[in-house]
């Protein structure tokens, strides 16, 4: 339901999925991924060990506001779903780590 109108609802959610396949989504939330979330495929050396590289795949804006679509970046280090769970939980982000 998180997906349905997040904008509207002001809700926000950071989802993290293995695969992101319609299987791993809700039925019927498809356009709403497009308009409501972000979309970042990491990469790993050896299957395993996450790499910083990823390709954001759609839901994030460069500093004009245009839509970065399948461009290749490199992750903070702070980018991580335990440290940004923290962050909503009381630890802030630290930049200086």
């Amino acid at each position: 339901m998180s997906l349905t109108d997040t904008r509207k609802a002001k809700e926000y959610l950071l989802g993290i999925t293995h695969n992101a396949t319609n299987e791993s989504f809700p039925d019927g939330t498809a356009s709403a991924r497009k308009s409501g979330t972000v979309l970042l495929e990491k990469f790993s050396a050896n299957g395993e060990t996450p790499l910083k590289r990823v390709v954001v795949r759609y839901g994030l804006v460069d500093e004009q506001g245009n839509n970065l679509d399948d461009v290749e970046k490199t992750l903070p280090d702070w980018f991580h779903p335990e440290k940004i769970y923290q962050h909503f939980n009381g630890k802030p982000l630290s930049f200086e780590d």
